[in-house]
């Protein structure tokens, strides 16, 4: 019964990022903490050059301001005056700060109804040339998307439809999670042998024609008790997404195979690898980079930090989109205290 209740009250511990939700060419998504955000898509049928890549951002709090990301093109030089227009009609007029620099627009009033409103947004230059533009359609839903998940509907706070109801009536967001991180000794780490380590891993994933390079462990002290010993497989790659085996040693005794409290990867279940993956010394946090395709505009970032027992998720941020979004949308995060 014992064993029973442990295993439920770590299920219940399990970390639930937020979903991402397409509509036509823009997506959103928001973490747990309610704070959201929604990006622009590249149309299917367009190029993706000169795209202007909007992002709508929102924290969960009553009175956070809803702020649009206005990127400005590396070529557009410094000062230059540039004109916001929606469907060809000049909405606003902003400064280009100059060295691919972007800019932060409150996203109220007149300029969020326009946007909501309009088709297509243009931006251009003193002499009436576009610098860059992106599609509107869709914005509008995933605006109404946000407000329903920062359970803003029928409160003046409300971006999409405001209501009469007064800002307290929008809860609070919920705490972080915390995650709490035993302290790190200066004692070097416990690491394994080549031979060992390619027995961990199996014979298929580290022996093959095409190999990468040989087995090579890398070993990282977690905390006073355990290493982490990381193991990049040779074989069983795609092009651009590289496998890593994680194992724990602790001071004596065998390796055991990592536990991560979320999947990373392309399953669906917690394992003890990673993807294009690392370990951060100085956060210490254990990295993985998930790409869908090579330019990397779609994917998974997550961010592990160790409690003692397992690896927990303390960031994580998605684009399910493959369209030429480089903006990822944070999904997950926790806060980690260090004992």
């Amino acid at each position: 019964m014992r064993a029973l209740l442990i295993a439920a009250a770590m299920q219940a511990a399990l970390p639930t990022p937020g979903d991402l939700r397409t509509f036509a060419d823009w997506t959103m998504g928001c973490d747990n903490q309610r704070a959201c955000s929604a990006v622009a898509l590249v149309p299917e049928a367009e190029d993706g050059a000169h795209y202007l890549m909007l992002v709508l951002r929102r924290d969960a709090a009553a009175t956070a301001l809803a702020r649009l990301t206005l990127p400005i093109p590396e070529t557009v030089a410094k000062a230059t005056r540039l004109s916001l227009n929606v469907d060809g009609k000049v909405l606003a007029q902003v400064v280009a700060p100059g060295r691919g620099g972007g800019l932060a627009l409150p996203f109220q009033g007149a300029l969020a109804a326009a946007l909501m409103e309009g088709r297509r947004v243009t931006l251009t230059d003193p002499r009436g040339r576009t610098v860059a533009q992106a599609s509107l359609a869709g914005l509008a839903a995933s605006v109404l998307a946000i407000d329903e998940a920062q359970r803003r509907v029928g409160t003046r706070t409300a971006l999409r439809r405001p209501g009469s109801a007064p800002a307290s009536q929008v809860p609070a967001p919920p705490p972080l999670p915390v995650v709490q991180q035993p302290p790190v000794t200066g004692r070097p780490p416990r690491t394994i042998s080549a031979k060992e380590a390619t027995k961990l891993i199996g014979q298929d994933a580290a022996v093959c024609p095409y190999a990468n390079g040989p087995v090579a462990p890398k070993a990282y002290r977690l905390d006073a008790t355990h290493s982490l010993v990381a193991v990049d497989q040779p074989c069983g790659n795609g092009a651009y997404n590289l496998y890593t085996s994680l194992f724990v040693v602790p001071e004596k005794g065998k390796p055991v195979p990592a536990v991560l409290d979320a999947p990373s990867g392309f399953g669906d279940a917690p394992g003890h690898q990673v993807v294009t993956g690392g370990w951060d010394g100085r956060r210490r946090r254990l990295t993985s980079n998930v790409r869908g395709r090579g330019i990397g505009d779609c994917g998974s970032m997550q961010a592990f930090a160790w409690d003692g027992e397992r690896f927990r998720l303390v960031e994580q941020s998605s684009m399910g989109e493959c369209r030429g979004a480089p903006e990822y949308i944070t999904t997950w995060r926790a806060r980690v205290a260090v004992d």
